[in-house]
């Protein structure tokens, strides 16, 4: 998604020579998908981790950026995912928060957060069935895609860091679930702090990393996460 911003810049000459002509200008703002976690793999489960933080690293491409472009995180969306037994009687009071962190490691980093209270009647729910969950006993589910708008918690000044870290906090107990991929994502990309005391912890080195057999045996939260790039110009192309 594409759009832009018109402006005249007016640039004027403190001599007798007066003003010079308005120059058009444009703010250019567009959109684009850095993150799906759909696209290298599948949903398997249902979880929440009771005051928890379970965050997916992600690397986010500046090199074709043109020079004085800013970038930041514009939304994340997580699936949200109900028992289709309990989907009607499922309370709207439920809260989920999402984090941002400018940097490839959570730890000692300030958050860009954004809570949210659900609201069941806003989203668009699926039927689904897990079919080898790990964690959750109810095969039959309800699922919907949750945006989170990061436009008000980032400045348009943009981030900084490349690398950076995007994930799930249950600030208020386990509740609610969200969906979770396949046991088959790398565990040196996924940050956790368990709500144990303990703090984050990149999972490839959870216990010291003994017992990891397979370093390609985590499986993350069901993110997508979606870029915003500001920048400046004579025409925002097509």
């Amino acid at each position: 998604m594409r759009w832009c911003a018109v402006g005249l810049l007016t640039g004027c000459l403190l001599s007798l020579m007066g003003c010079g002509e308005d120059t058009l200008w444009q703010v250019c703002v567009s959109t684009e998908s850095t993150f799906d976690i759909e696209e290298v793999s599948v949903l398997e489960d249902a979880m929440g981790l009771p005051s928890g933080h379970d965050a997916v690293i992600v690397d986010y491409d500046t090199s074709e950026l043109p020079e004085g472009a800013s970038w930041r995180v514009a939304s994340v969306d997580v699936l949200m995912m109900i028992p289709a037994a309990s989907f009607e009687s499922y309370s709207n009071e439920v809260k989920l928060a999402i984090e941002v962190f400018d940097a490839a490691s959570p730890v000692g980093q300030q958050a860009y957060v954004v809570e949210q209270t659900l609201d069941k009647t806003s989203l668009t729910w699926e039927d689904v069935t897990l079919t080898n969950p790990q964690e959750t006993w109810d095969l039959q589910q309800k699922r919907a895609w949750w945006t989170f708008d990061f436009s008000d918690a980032i400045a348009e000044t943009g981030m900084s860091s490349t690398t950076f870290v995007a994930g799930v906090y249950w600030k208020y107990g386990g509740a609610p679930t969200v969906g979770y991929s396949n046991y088959n994502r790398p565990c040196d990309r996924n940050w956790t702090d368990y709500g144990d005391g303990t703090g984050w912890v990149l999972n490839s080195e959870r216990d010291g990393g003994v017992g990891l057999f397979d370093p390609n045996s985590c499986n993350f939260p069901m993110l997508r996460v979606n870029v915003e790039v500001r920048e400046e110009g004579r025409s925002c192309g097509p």
